[in-house]
Parts: structure tokens; sequence; C-alpha cells
């Protein structure tokens, strides 16, 4: 009995220093990287930024980056080797274009390969961009918004909608969810002046006569939009203010 007593301790500390002990490193890429996240603080509007991610092979077999991308035009990453030997690191590099943006702005780039534990690593960029009204250059005009660049965010997710569903897909990241106003102005009016009416109509068409911050939407002008489509965004504002 005594010998049961005095095996089962040393049973019990081989036991704990097993488990102690790290694993040895799976027989697989591993990818791993300097930073995953970055804030550039406080920047202007219109300019261009640059970062830079280091990214390793941590792992004992060949690391392959089937894709660096980000779904937004303006963030662009480029990487110049996408085949990584156990040791080895490349550079991804990513612009960003800070044109018609303000306040605290995030994007993102998701970076895939076939590390097994690790398939998919999201980084992210962020950033205080200066509110566009005080001090908007003169290359960022409204044309921007329908350059290929910005075309996927600002333009192409309303194709096909219309009223509601289309004014929230172009129209309120700058007019706000709830057109109470954002980067830009309120459209929440009373829509039974036909004046004003015709007006907004007229800019959500053709853009405001300096073109500096509202493009011209309607297919006449350049822009995506059928004079239908068009019609049923001022018909949804004009819901709004009866709902007010």
């Amino acid at each position: 009995m005594k010998k049961i007593f005095t095996i089962l301790p040393l049973l019990f500390l081989l036991c704990a220093c097993s488990a102690e002990q790290p694993k040895p490193p799976a027989d697989a890429a591993q990818i791993a990287f300097d930073h995953e996240e970055f804030d550039f603080g406080h920047v202007a509007e219109g300019i261009e930024l640059e970062h830079k991610f280091k990214i390793f092979n941590r792992g004992t077999q060949p690391l392959q980056i089937f894709k660096a991308y980000s779904t937004c035009g303006c963030t662009v990453p480029t990487l110049p080797k996408t085949l990584l030997q156990p040791g080895e690191s490349t550079t991804l590099t990513v612009q960003l274009d800070t044109s018609m943006k303000q306040d605290q702005v995030t994007k993102t780039v998701d970076v895939s390969s076939d590390d097994p534990d690790k398939p998919l690593v999201i980084l992210s960029l962020s950033m205080d961009v200066e509110n566009r009204h005080k001090a908007l250059a003169e290359h960022s005009k409204a044309k921007f918004l329908t350059d290929a660049k910005c075309i996927n965010c600002h333009v192409l997710q309303g194709v096909g909608l219309f009223g509601e569903e289309l004014y929230k897909s172009d129209c309120a990241m700058c007019h706000g969810d709830d057109a109470q106003g954002g980067v830009g102005p309120c459209l929440v009016r009373d829509y039974s002046d036909p004046e004003l009416k015709k007006h907004i109509w007229q800019v959500t068409a053709y853009g405001s006569k300096r073109k500096i911050t509202m493009p011209g939407f309607l297919a006449d002008a350049g822009g995506p939009l059928a004079k239908e489509q068009v019609d049923s965004i001022v018909e949804y504002l004009s819901h709004l203010e009866q709902k007010k």
C-alpha cells in the first residue's frame, strides 16, 4: 500500500512536467506579421497614404499567400512575393487615398494563405481625417465618387435599387441613414414646396453647381442612375418629412 502512495505523487509530477513542455512545431506553414494594426493619426483629406506590413513564414513548410485584398477601391495592397520558404519574409505595401473621407476612418486588408491555423488575417488601418469642408483640395472634386477606385463603394451598390434601398446604398454615406445630414446637408425638409422638390431633384440628377461635393447621379449627367431612380430618391425623402 505504501508503494502505491509513493508512486502516485511521482506519476502526478511526471504528468505535470510533460504538460508544461511546449508542443513541437507543426509540420506546416505559419504566417506571422510584424504588426496587424496601424494608426496614421490625424491626416489631411485628399492625400495618398502608404504603410508597410512585414509578413514572415515561421513554419517548417513553404507558405503560399493566396491573396491580399480590400473591398474598398481607395485601399490598394501590393504584395511582391506570394511564396515564402521557411524563415523568409516579404513586405506588403498598402496605399490609401483619403479623398472624400472625414473624421474617424478604418480600412482593412484581408490576407489569405495556406496556414492551417490562420488561413485569413485581417489587417487594420485607421486614421482621423480632417473635415474636407474646411480644406477641400482642388483635385478632390465630386467626380471622385464615380472614378474607378471609388465606384464600388459609392455607386455600384445602388445599381437596380429604388427608394429607401437606393438612398441607403448611394446617399446615406454622406447625408446620414436618416437623412439628417453628415458630410452632406440635411435632406429632411418641407417637400410640399414644389420649388424645393425640383431643386433637390436637379442636384441629385446633375450635381451641385460647383461640383465640389455632390456629383450628378443621373445617366444623362454621367452618373449610374435612371430618371425613375432619381425620382424614387426624392419621393422617399418627401415621405421622411411627412413622418417627422
